[in-house]
């Protein structure tokens, strides 16, 4: 039986305009009421998710989230951390002087705020984020040193060709995967969404065959496999439909509500 529904963000749950519609509202909170689980699978802190989790009313003591593309599940209210993979300055350190050999930008986001490394050119990461968490403009030798960091990412148009020439010392220490067409994310080695929602499952006593699962990136390619019904979004890209069991309508016409609503007749 499915218990648990997860969802990847932008250009998944979210319309072009970045806003949950009406209709996939309704229907969310219709299946959260009658008792599924609605976990919302995001890339971003918990901090720059709370007017999601308000709006769709994830505000019980069961309720989860999972955050850093799976690095980091938290209870919704109270940021309580069920389980964690994180990185330090050490281990972002070989990152950053590939950063800076290639000149390409990198914001690095711990719990509370985005670190800019302003040496290596202020990126469009901020613009993107629109406000949901402060950033500080530092210079890597500033970086704390003491921090656990979630993750770390370059926003810039040819992303491509940096994940393409990464040396070892960087693949070693992060698992690096797109979470949009010009956004690079470095997660700590061994993370993505299935191994948060491996971890939450296991909280409940459940796993993937509970699991349902909506995206549309490479970076939702984990759970998607590993769900008992992954659903690729039609604006989704090719390696995710070819992975999934399932697609639905695209983002901006209601493709998690119609789904679900056939689904759960």
């Amino acid at each position: 039986m499915i218990t648990t529904i997860a969802l990847d963000l932008d250009n998944t749950l979210l319309t072009s305009n970045k806003t949950i519609s009406p209709k996939t509202e309704a229907v969310l909170k219709q299946l959260h009421t009658a008792g599924k689980r609605i976990v919302l699978c995001t890339g971003r802190p918990i901090k720059a998710i709370q007017p999601f989790l308000k709006q769709l009313d994830l505000e019980q003591p069961t309720d989860f989230a999972i955050t850093f593309n799976g690095g980091l599940v938290q209870q919704n209210t109270t940021g309580n951390v069920l389980a964690r993979n994180s990185v330090t300055k050490a281990d972002i350190q070989p990152l950053y002087d590939y950063a800076q050999a290639q000149q390409f930008p990198l914001d690095v986001i711990d719990l509370k705020q985005v670190y800019s490394l302003v040496e290596l050119g202020k990126s469009p990461y901020e613009d993107f984020m629109r406000g949901l968490m402060p950033f500080k403009d530092v210079h890597f030798n500033d970086l704390p040193a003491d921090d656990q960091f979630g993750k770390v990412v370059s926003a810039y148009e040819d992303v491509a060709s940096i994940q393409a020439n990464l040396p070892q010392a960087v693949t070693d220490k992060f698992h690096v995967v797109p979470s949009r067409r010009n956004l690079l994310e470095y997660l700590p080695a061994g993370t993505d969404k299935s191994a948060g929602l491996k971890a939450l499952l296991a909280h409940f006593n459940e796993d993937f065959s509970n699991l349902m699962a909506f995206g549309d990136e490479e970076n939702d390619l984990g759970m998607l496999k590993a769900a008992k019904v992954g659903v690729a979004m039609a604006n989704a890209i090719p390696k995710v439909k070819a992975a999934t069991t399932d697609e639905t309508l695209s983002n901006d016409d209601d493709g998690v509500a119609v789904f679900l609503e056939n689904y759960f007749k």
